[in-house]
C-alpha cells in the first residue's frame, strides 16, 4: 500500500511506500558491493528479472534503451484501502512508477554517452512522460535520475525513474506561486542572468544553463528553455536536440567535480492545466544535509554560484589539466 500524508504545518507531502524496503541495493556505506553485471537485473540477457517492458528499442539482449514498471513501485494503479484520519489530509498512493534503463552497458554512466544516444534517451523519456501524464488521476509526473550512492542510487546500472502522482509536490506549488505571480519570473530571471553574465554555465540557441543565485547545492545547475515552455511535453524535436547538446557539454564536468561524485538530475515540470516554466536541475551531492538544514530548511552551500559558473565555463581539457596539477 502507498499513501501520501500532508504535514499540516508546512504543507509538505510525505509518501509512505512500504514495499520499497524490499528493493535490491548495490551499495554499503556509500561504496559499491559489486562492479560487474553478473547479478544486475538491468543488464541485457536478464530481461526476465524485471517486469515486462513497456518500451524496448531492440530484441532481448540487443537493446539500447529499455523501460518497464518498477518492481517495487512507490505508487501503483491497484485498488488500495486505508483507514482515513479526518483530522489530517491524505491521498492514496495511486499512480505509475517506471524505470528507464538508458544504456545496456553496466559500467557506463550518463556523462560517457554519445550525443546521439543522449538525445534518444531524452526522446524516450518524453514519450513515457506523455503516456503517464494522460492518466486521469495523475496530477504531476516527476522524472529524475539518481547518479551514485550519495544521490540515492540503489542499483549501480544507469537508469532514470518516472513517477506519476495524484498530488502536486509542495516545492512545485511554491515555485508556481512565487514564479508565476506576475507574468513569468523565470523569464525575467533569464533576461537578468543574460545581462549580468556572472552565473551562466553554458548556453545555446534554445537553452540557458545557470548556477542559480540562491543555489542549495555546490555547483547546482538549472537548465532553462529561453522561450517559455510550460512542461516537458512541449519541447520540440529541435529543442530536445539542443537540450542533449547542453547536457552533453555539462555532465562530464559534473563528473569531474570529484571521483564517483553523486548527483541528481530532476525535471521540474508544470502540473496539468497550470502555467509554469519547465526546466531541468542538476544537483551535485558534495555534502549531505545535516542538523542545520533539517532544522531550518535553509541549506548551507560552500561554493558561490559565480565561482561554480567559472568552473563550468572552462573546457574539459583545462579542468582535467588543473585537477592533475592539484593532485601533484
Amino acid at each position: 500500500m502507498s499513501e501520501f500524508r500532508r504535514n499540516p504545518f508546512t504543507g509538505e507531502w510525505t509518501l509512505y511506500a512500504e514495499n520499497r524496503k524490499n528493493k535490491p541495493y548495490d551499495f554499503q556505506w556509500s561504496h559499491p558491493t559489486k562492479k560487474d553485471g553478473v547479478n544486475c537485473p538491468f543488464c541485457p540477457q536478464h530481461e526476465d528479472w524485471t517486469t515486462p517492458a513497456v518500451y524496448q528499442d531492440g530484441a532481448d539482449g540487443a537493446w539500447n534503451i529499455r523501460v518497464f514498471p518498477n518492481m517495487y513501485p512507490a505508487v501503483n494503479m491497484q485498488d488500495q484501502h486505508r483507514l482515513a484520519d479526518a483530522f489530517y489530509e491524505q491521498e492514496m498512493g495511486t499512480g505509475r512508477h517506471e524505470v528507464l534503463v538508458d544504456t545496456p552497458k553496466h559500467d557506463q554512466t550518463i556523462d560517457m554517452f554519445s550525443f546521439t544516444h543522449l538525445q534518444n534517451v531524452l526522446q524516450v523519456l518524453q514519450m513515457r512522460y506523455l503516456d503517464i501524464r494522460k492518466e486521469e488521476k495523475t496530477a504531476y509526473v516527476q522524472v529524475f535520475k539518481n547518479c551514485g550512492a550519495e544521490a540515492g542510487m540503489s542499483i549501480q546500472h544507469s537508469h532514470w525513474q518516472l513517477v506519476g502522482m495524484p498530488i502536486v509536490p509542495e516545492r512545485i506549488r511554491k515555485m508556481i506561486l512565487l514564479g508565476m505571480k506576475k507574468g513569468c519570473h523565470f523569464c525575467d530571471m533569464i533576461a537578468h542572468e543574460k545581462e549580468v553574465q556572472t552565473r551562466i554555465a553554458a548556453e545555446n540557441e534554445s537553452f540557458l544553463a545557470i548556477n542559480p543565485y540562491a543555489s542549495r547545492y555546490p555547483y547546482e545547475i538549472w537548465i532553462l528553455p529561453k522561450v517559455h515552455k510550460q512542461n516537458f511535453a512541449t519541447l520540440t524535436e529541435t529543442q530536445m536536440k539542443q537540450l542533449a547538446e547542453i547536457l552533453h557539454e555539462l555532465l562530464p564536468k559534473v563528473a569531474l567535480l570529484r571521483q564517483d561524485v553523486g548527483y541528481n538530475i530532476c525535471v521540474m515540470d508544470g502540473p496539468k492545466d497550470t502555467d509554469f516554466h519547465w526546466h531541468l536541475q542538476i544537483l551535485p551531492r558534495l555534502g549531505g544535509a545535516a542538523g542545520f538544514e533539517n532544522a531550518t530548511d535553509c541549506f548551507m552551500n560552500i561554493v558561490l554560484p559565480e565561482q561554480a559558473a567559472t568552473y563550468y565555463r572552462k573546457n574539459l581539457e583545462t579542468i582535467e589539466r588543473e585537477k592533475k596539477k592539484w593532485k601533484k
